[in-house]
This record gives C-alpha cells, sequence and structure tokens, in this order.
C-alpha cells in the first residue's frame, strides 16, 4: 500500500531537532573520547595546551552544546505555536494553557526534564572549559561521558521483534506514537492538546524545576574532579577546586529542596511544606551526603585527614542523584509518589546509567584505594577534624535510613521477580512518624556538634588542657546555661509534649548561641568567613521553626459545632478537621468569625472568596482579612484536578487555608442532573416593575440587563444574552436579595441560565417558552446609507451615523472590525423617538452580529453586513415581535444550599523555618565564595 502523503503538517522543525539529537548524542560521544586521549597524554605529558585530542574535545563538546540549546529551542517553537501533530505539545500544552505556564510545560514530560538537566550539564562544562585549566580533560571526559547516557534518553529508536527501545523522542508526531482512524486522513487536524497537568499551574513550578535541576546537574562537577582525582592519581590537589563547586552545589541543591517545600506549602492541600514523600525523600538524600562530603573536603584540605571519605561521598552524592532519577521516572514509585513520573519504557536504560557509574566510580576507588594517602597518625578527639569526619558519618546514617525506607518498592519489585509468590514488604502506615522517630536524634546530635566543633581547632592534640580549652569550656557552659533558660521560656510558647523535644529544642537553641558567640567573639566583624557559623545557626533556626509549626500546628476549622454528617464522603475525623460553610452564612470557627460570600470562575480556575473577621470581648471588629483558596477543574469541568491554599502570613504565624470539598453536585455533573431533575419549580408571568407572589417570597421584577454578568455566566464570543433583575424579599423580612436568570442565544441555539440564592434555597430561570426564538421572526433586508431612513407601518427608521467605539471587552469579541449603527425610530402616530444601535463585528471572513428590539414597539434590529467603500450597511429588522413587557420564569423553593468545606491551620512560627533554611543557604554560598577568593589568591 502506497504511504498517505500527509498535508498541513509542519514537519521541518522536528526534521531539523531529529538532526540535532543525534548530532548532539554523537557529538558527546566524540567529546568523551577526545578528552579521555587528552588527559592520557596530559597524564603521559604528551603534548600541550594546544594538544588537538583537548582540541577536538573542544570543539565536540562546543557542538553538544549547540546541539542542546537547539533542541530546547525547536521544542519551544513547536508548543508556542501550538503544532499539536507534535507528542509532546499535544501532551503537554493546550490552546486555553496561559503562556506563562510554557515553561512549567517544557519540563512536565520526562523528555523536557532530561533536556532541563542536559542544559545546566553543558552551560556548568563550558564553565569548566574556561575556568578548570589542567582539570579542563579529566573533568570535561566525565562531563561528556554523562551526556551519552542522557541524550540517548532522547533518540527514540526501537530494535528487535520485542520493539526494544532505547531513548523517547520528544519531537515524535502524533500519528507515529497513535494508530487511530483519524491519521486515515492525509488532511487530518488535532484541533487541541492535551494540556498541562493543574498541579503544575502554579508559579513556583516555573522557578522550582530550573532551580532544582541545576541543583541536580552541579552535583556532577564535585563527581567529575573525584573521578578526575582517581584517575590521575592527584589525591590531595582535586580537593581544592571541587571545594567551590561542592558549596555551590549545596547552596542550589537546598534551594531547590526549599523551593519545593514553598510551593507544596503554597499550591499543595496537603497543609504543609514536607510530606516524606519518596520523591522529596531522593532529592533530599544526595544533599545530605554532599552536605557530609563538604565537611570531610574541608577536613582534608585542612589536615589531610579523610580524603578517602571524600572520594566515597562525592561518588555517592552523584550515584544518588542518578538512582533518584531511577526512582521516578521508572515507574517503581507510582503507587507510593503522587510525585513521580509514570513509567515510559526506560526502565532498563535508567538501571544501565545508574550501574555504569557506581561501576566507574567505586571501581576506580577501589583500584586506586592503596595510592590514596592515609594519615599515619588518627585524629585526636579533641580535634576539630575528628568530631566534622564524626557528624559526616552521623549525615550519612541519617541518607541510609531514609533511602532504606524509600527504596522498599525496589525490594518488592526485586523480590517478586525471582519470586512472583512472596509476600511484599509494606512501607509504614505513618511515614511522618516513621522517619520523625529516627531522625529527631540525628538532629540532636548534629545541632549539639555544630554548636561543639565551631570553637575546636584543626590538628589538635593536648587534651583538655590549657588557656585555649579553659576559654571553649567558659563559652560553652554559658551557652549551655543561656540554651537551658531559653528553652524553659520556649517552652511556654510551643506546645512541647515528648522529653524528645524538649532535649531537640535545647539542642538548636545551644547551637545558634555558640554560633553567635562564635561571630562575635573569635570571628569579630570579618563577614568573609561568617559562612559556616550562619549555616549553623540557620539549622538551628529551621529546626526551632519546625517544632513550633509542627507541635503547635492548630486547625482551627475543628473548632466549630456542627453536624458532622453534613459533609458528603467524609468520615467522623475527617469531618471533624473542617468545616461547613454556607454561602453568606457566617460561622464561629475558632477566634474568627468566617463568611464564604463569593466565587468566580476564571478559565478553569474557580475562586472562593472567604471572609475573615476576628472579634473582641464587645463583638467590635479588630481585624478582618479576605482568603482567596481556588480549584482548578479539567478541561471539560468533569471534576476536580487540584485544591490550591490560599494564605494569610503574619511574622509570628500564617493562616492556611483550602478547599476540603464541593457540594456533590458540583463534582459530578450526572448526580447535578438528577438533582436539578428533582426540584420542584412554578412558573409565574410577571411584568416589568410588577410584584408576583410564591409560597414563601414575593418577587419584583425590576430591569432586564442587556449585558448580564452573574457567578453562573459568563458571556463568550458571538453571545446574545438578557438577563432580568429580580428582587426577592422573603415573607415577613426586610431583607432584599438580587436574582438574575439569563436566557441566551449562542450560535442556533437557545438556553437558560439558572440563578439562585443559597440562602434562601431559591432558584429561579427563564421559561423557555418565552421568547420567540430567531427563526419565528419574519425578518426582511433593508439597506442603508448615512441619513436614509425607511418607513414600516407606524415607523421612521433612520440611519443616523455610525458607532467606532466600541468596547469589544463588553462583549468578550476579538474582531478586525467593530461599528454599531445608530437607528433612530420614531413612532409617528405618538410622536415619539427612541434610539437603538445593533453592533457589526467583522473577524477575518466571519462576521458576529449584536441585536437590539424595541419591545414595546414589536421591532428587532439585526446588523447584517457592511459595505465601506459605498457607505452601505444592509440591515435585517423584524416587527413581529411580541411586545409583552412580561416575562415567564420558573421558582423552585427547595433548591440546596451552596456551601463548600474548608479547612483553616495556623502554622505558628513557621517563618522560622524559612528563614533558617534561607540562612542555611546564604551560609554555604559566602562559603562558596570564601573559597573561590582563596583558590584565585
Amino acid at each position: 500500500m502506497e504511504p498517505i502523503k500527509y498535508v498541513n503538517e509542519h514537519l521541518l522543525p522536528g526534521q531539523i531537532g531529529h538532526i540535532l539529537i543525534v548530532l548532539g548524542f554523537v557529538a558527546s560521544i566524540v567529546a568523551a573520547i577526545s578528552y579521555f586521549f587528552a588527559t592520557r597524554d596530559q597524564m603521559n605529558n604528551i603534548g600541550s595546551e594546544q594538544s588537538s585530542w583537548k582540541w577536538m574535545g573542544r570543539i565536540s563538546f562546543s557542538v553538544h552544546s549547540l546541539c542542546v540549546f537547539g533542541i530546547i529551542g525547536i521544542i519551544f517553537y513547536i508548543m508556542l505555536n501550538q503544532y499539536f501533530e507534535y507528542w509532546y505539545a499535544f501532551e503537554h500544552v493546550s490552546k486555553s494553557l496561559d503562556q506563562r505556564y510554557i515553561f512549567s510545560a517544557f519540563w512536565e514530560g520526562q523528555e523536557g526534564s532530561f533536556l532541563l538537566w542536559m542544559f545546566w550539564h553543558v552551560v556548568l562544562g563550558l564553565i569548566l572549559m574556561f575556568r578548570a585549566k589542567e582539570w579542563e580533560t579529566s573533568t570535561l571526559a566525565v562531563v561528556a561521558l554523562v551526556q551519552i547516557f542522557l541524550s540517548s534518553m532522547l533518540l527514540g529508536l526501537h530494535f528487535g521483534p520485542n520493539d526494544f527501545k532505547v531513548g523517547s523522542n520528544p519531537l515524535a508526531l502524533v500519528r507515529d506514537v497513535q494508530n487511530i482512524p483519524l491519521f486515515a486522513n492525509p488532511n487530518y487536524k488535532i484541533p487541541d492538546g492535551q494540556g498541562l497537568n493543574a498541579l503544575l499551574q502554579n508559579y513556583w513550578m516555573t522557578i522550582h524545576p530550573p532551580t532544582l535541576f541545576l541543583g541536580f546537574a552541579s552535583t556532577l562537577i564535585p563527581f567529575a574532579y573525584a573521578i578526575a582525582g582517581l584517575w590521575t592519581r592527584q589525591h590531595k590537589s582535586w580537593i581544592k577546586p571541587m571545594l567551590p563547586w561542592a558549596l555551590f552545589s549545596g547552596a542550589i541543591l537546598g534551594t531547590g529542596i526549599l523551593m519545593g517545600g514553598a510551593w507544596a506549602y503554597e499550591a499543595l492541600s496537603f497543609g504543609g511544606y514536607w510530606a516524606w514523600d519518596p520523591v522529596e525523600n531522593m532529592s533530599l538524600v544526595p544533599w545530605i551526603i554532599l552536605i557530609a562530603g563538604i565537611h570531610t573536603a574541608l577536613v582534608a584540605r585542612s589536615t589531610g585527614y579523610s580524603i578517602k571519605a571524600t572520594y566515597i561521598f562525592m561518588i555517592l552524592t552523584f550515584v544518588m542523584i542518578v538512582y533518584s532519577t531511577f526512582l521516578t521516572r521508572s515507574g517503581v514509585l507510582g503507587d507510593t509518589s503522587v510525585h513521580a513520573f509514570t513509567e515510559m519504557g526506560l526502565e532498563w536504560q535508567l538501571v544501565v546509567f545508574l550501574f555504569f557509574f557506581i561501576i566507574l566510580g567505586f571501581g576506580l576507588y577501589f583500584a586506586r584505594s592503596k595510592g590514596i594517602p592515609v594519615k599515619d597518625k588518627e585524629e585526636s578527639l579533641y580535634a576539630r577534624e575528628f568530631w566534622m569526619f564524626v557528624g559526616s558519618l552521623v549525615l550519612i546514617f541519617s541518607a541510609v535510613l531514609i533511602t532504606f525506607t524509600t527504596s522498599i518498592p525496589v525490594y518488592n519489585k526485586i523480590a517478586t521477580f525471582f519470586n512472583p509468590d512472596m509476600i511484599p514488604i509494606s512501607a509504614p502506615e505513618d511515614v511522618i512518624s516513621h522517619y520523625n522517630k529516627y531522625q529527631i536524634w540525628i538532629a540532636i546530635f548534629i545541632a549539639t556538634l555544630a554548636g561543639i566543633s565551631q570553637f575546636l581547632r584543626y590538628k589538635e592534640q593536648s587534651g583538655f588542657k590549657g588557656s585555649h580549652f579553659k576559654k571553649i569550656g567558659i563559652h560553652l557552659g554559658i551557652s549551655a546555661l543561656i540554651a537551658m533558660l531559653l528553652t524553659w521560656f520556649a517552652m511556654t510558647i510551643v506546645n512541647i509534649n515528648a522529653w524528645q523535644y524538649v532535649v531537640l529544642m535545647w539542642a538548636s537553641i545551644f547551637a545558634i548561641t555558640t554560633n553567635g558567640d562564635y561571630l562575635v567573639t573569635v570571628i569579630k566583624g570579618n563577614w568573609k568567613v561568617y559562612g559556616s557559623a550562619l549555616s549553623h545557626i540557620g539549622f538551628g533556626v529551621m529546626i526551632i521553626g519546625t517544632m513550633a509549626s509542627g507541635l503547635n500546628k492548630d486547625i482551627i476549622s475543628a473548632k466549630t459545632l456542627m453536624n458532622v454528617n453534613l459533609i458528603e464522603g467524609f468520615d467522623e475525623e475527617e469531618a471533624g478537621k473542617n468545616v461547613l460553610l454556607r454561602k453568606n452564612l457566617p460561622t464561629q470557627m475558632g477566634d474568627y468569625l468566617v463568611t464564604y460570600y463569593n466565587d468566580t470562575i476564571d478559565r478553569q480556575m474557580r475562586y472562593f472568596d472567604i471572609n475573615y473577621k476576628r472579634m473582641n470581648d464587645d463583638d467590635e471588629v479588630v481585624e478582618e482579612f479576605n482568603l482567596r483558596p481556588n480549584i482548578l477543574y479539567d478541561k471539560g469541568f468533569t471534576k476536580i484536578e487540584a485544591s490550591n491554599p490560599s494564605t494569610k502570613h503574619y511574622v509570628q504565624r500564617d493562616i492556611f487555608t483550602h478547599i476540603s470539598a464541593l457540594p456533590r453536585a458540583e463534582m459530578e455533573p450526572q448526580f447535578a442532573k438528577e438533582l436539578e431533575d428533582s426540584l420542584r419549580y412554578v412558573k409565574y408571568e410577571i411584568g416589568l416593575g410588577d410584584t408576583t407572589f410564591t409560597k414563601n417570597y414575593y418577587v419584583v421584577f425590576e430591569e432586564y440587563d442587556r449585558n448580564p454578568v452573574t457567578a453562573s455566566y459568563r458571556s463568550m464570543q458571538g453571545d446574545v444574552a438578557v438577563g432580568a433583575k429580580l428582587l426577592v424579599r422573603k415573607v415577613n423580612s426586610d431583607s432584599i436579595w438580587t436574582a438574575m436568570p439569563v436566557y441566551l442565544q449562542r450560535g442556533n441555539s437557545q438556553y437558560e441560565v439558572a440563578d439562585k440564592i443559597p440562602e434562601l434555597k431559591f432558584k429561579v430561570k427563564f421559561s423557555q417558552d418565552y421568547f420567540k426564538l430567531s427563526k419565528e421572526l419574519d425578518y426582511k433586508s433593508y439597506n442603508f446609507k448615512q441619513g436614509e431612513s425607511v418607513k414600516i407601518g407606524k415607523y421612521e427608521i433612520s440611519f443616523e451615523q455610525f458607532k467606532k467605539d466600541i468596547d469589544r471587552k463588553k462583549y468578550g469579541i476579538v474582531s478586525d472590525v467593530a461599528v454599531g449603527a445608530m437607528l433612530k425610530v420614531k413612532d409617528t402616530e405618538n410622536d415619539i423617538d427612541t434610539t437603538v444601535t445593533p453592533i457589526f463585528f467583522l473577524k477575518g471572513n466571519q462576521s458576529l452580529n449584536i441585536s437590539e428590539e424595541i419591545r414595546s414597539m414589536g421591532l428587532k434590529f439585526q446588523f447584517a453586513s457592511l459595505d465601506p467603500t459605498n457607505g452601505l450597511i444592509t440591515m435585517l429588522i423584524a416587527d413581529n415581535l411580541s411586545t409583552k413587557d412580561k416575562v415567564i420564569v420558573e421558582i423552585a423553593e427547595n433548591a440546596l444550599h451552596d456551601y463548600v468545606v474548608l479547612q483553616a491551620i495556623v502554622f505558628p512560627g513557621i517563618n522560622l523555618f524559612w528563614l533558617g533554611s534561607i540562612m542555611m543557604m546564604l551560609g554555604l554560598a559566602m562559603s562558596m565564595w570564601k573559597r573561590r577568593v582563596e583558590n584565585k589568591q
């Protein structure tokens, strides 16, 4: 069969991208080989700075870099232009996607995140090319080697009868991925894409992933220096140039993790910044190992001890980055983490990636182990390096504990592969308690050590003797005493419910006081060496913030008197943590009077306006603010994709609010239909200005609204709508409510849009049999020039002038031409003049019309066409419109209340957590700068 020749596909970007993918892969291989031979020549003192192998490595790595930049640029071009024939654009972009989230859409997919990782590798590699000097060839050989594996992830090749897969091509066409009848048509068109995951439509997701991936990528540089040191047997000299990179990596990776916590806190609804999710864990573990490696590197640089440990930790940091990549991308965490990628057939490729660098790193380490210098004399118990090494081992123990539990799905998968009948190991039911049980003691030890070790000296051998240790004893003793007093004071503020937390509070304050003392009495204003002390103080502040916000977390939505059975689908425990807020009905919640008073829809986002008032004993409002939590629907508005919180920030606390649930009818369209069918509607005919009585209310028809806007209706391009403003008053009550049912013509169809007053269980809609549909009106065509008139019965209709200042936003219409025709209508028998302005819109070859009517005269006008050359308009006029100024409405008085289920949590001291975390990262950055300056000197 002859292949189908497709038309209207934009194939050129994909063809260029395919070439760049292959060229980039080949260039990375050439770069790795070239730098390998350049390093060999350098080790053998062959060649010079102008070595041909070195120049070939530079050229090929530069070509590889340009290919990576080019592939990224092409994917962005395809996504921005919405070429949905490409699978990546179809899967991650839609026409309704806000352009500000285009970056989030790029790295939502695995291919995009691999490219982001590769992008940072080539940026850092180019910096090494110009700054690494004698380490360029050996380190860039490692960087290029890693890029070979990452580049292979984009190849999209298939081999053999079992369709063995190597890589996933981000530029594949949809018709190459899916075999569906649509592609039997050579002129097929994909109208829209699937769009971006709702959870990623947040500004944090435009800045958190690139920062985190820069952190991941930066761990490659200390790893590359470690491999280079082992390879070239320069076991001491590699540490000096590596250390600033390790500090940079610690600061950036830590900041990326911190941003992830901020995203979880600001945009997710699990009520906090950390949930010990497996994906969270596997970003934290490499950072912990890296921090351990930084401390042993400082020891090795200053004393010559711990060189072997530094090698192991720097190799292990990068290996754990690759392992975390395997966990999050292989699908193995699909049942235990909401953040993991779905399986895409690259599992064995990721396994090869992981084991290659395990074998390379540790194989080279053991091969060179005998040549790594080791001090004959063990570290002194009184020396700083001994306790820094012990602290590093404790950090490694922390990483091992976290990794062991997180890897339970991996153990199960391996075990069931060999024995399908084996009962899998169960993960802890309460992961937070499980991790906290062990990590609390590690935090206590690290905080205490961070306080003591700062005053110790490198290479100290004298023991606890002399004036130096007397001075240390005084400083540490005073700090310990101050920490005890402050811990007692903190216990009066923070609800500490276990003695272990008392010890942790003391250790954290001790770390702050000792390092603060060190800054004042030892460093004495020399800010260039503030880094380590600032990081240690930050650690203490962060732990205090964690305890204050975690132990004192106050779910104020639980402090309400309510019937738990009112919350659909909630058990007693869940209902006890949430409050059901009826619209416009204030509810006492802790110290606040809370009112849900409005909700609005913007695209797929629905915002809920929640008012908080804090009252004093005299019922006077002493504080008032509004929060706007929101929910995000899927594209079809059939289900809720995400619930995003809104937070009131104070210096000393936060009030965190999110929507836990909506009425079932808001989430299940079928149930909503059943509910609507169950309502008992009664028809009423009501004239303009008249009052009609229902069973419980009386209703006044106040006015028509030709441009209605209600909570249930938002105008779309081409809509012709009319609303009836009704004033509703309950019998024996002075309170007045407003309702506005809308009748809508959209294209050739007519719709009724109901409005409701939740407090009254009142719902009203137009009866569709009132309005004459457009097809029943007897339209006749008339041509006018400006100043001309026509006679229809007793009415004289004159075309007065054009109106060109049309407010397009009012009608929600984007057009090339927008013009109104001002018509004067004169009742010749009663000498009454009326003016109407029907509007004509033109967009390309499509025209839209906004009709006008004079109901009292029975006339309706539609601007049909415009001839600007001759100044001629064509107007369609019907004179058989009903003249009754009455509407027929249907009213139900048994409609359910609007409500939301809301959870509100007070996090005291949360800003201490953020402040401490920032101080830690800032301290690492300052230390990096200091080491960089020292290396220059």
